[in-house]
């Protein structure tokens, strides 16, 4: 019969944990069409730059998310949505908070979805 050493073995469930939980919490699952302001690295920026309106060029621009896909926190790569809102939607998307309402689904933790970005519609255009 073979024993186990049930505190070594807690110890290194709960580093697993805090490793897996705490590196992935980076983004949130919208709960409606969401667009967030980018930089020109692909980055979450704060949502007014993209608002700025001196005449002159402006480097920022939106990134269109569609309800279900994840909002990144700022300073986070954006992925899975369009820098061009798809045809005729354009006024169904909202801009997202700063930080995720009460109750939004985040990643992270064992069994969440990884977190790879897919780059799928990235291509063209600027935003509003």
């Amino acid at each position: 019969m073979k024993r186990f050493n049930l505190p070594l073995t807690a110890a290194i469930s709960a580093a697993m944990l805090a490793s897996s939980s705490c590196s992935d919490r980076n983004e949130w699952q919208a709960n409606q069409n969401t667009r967030v302001c980018t930089d020109a690295n692909g980055n979450r920026v704060e949502e007014g730059r993209c608002q700025q309106s001196d005449g002159g060029y402006n480097p920022y621009r939106w990134y269109y998310i569609s309800h279900g896909g994840y909002i990144p926190y700022y300073g986070g790569p954006v992925g899975g949505g369009f820098y061009s809102a798809p045809a005729g939607t354009q006024g169904s998307y909202s801009t997202a908070p700063s930080s995720p309402p009460a109750g939004s689904v985040t990643r992270g933790g064992f069994g969440s979805i990884g977190s790879s970005h897919a780059g799928g519609g990235e291509g063209g255009g600027g935003g509003e």
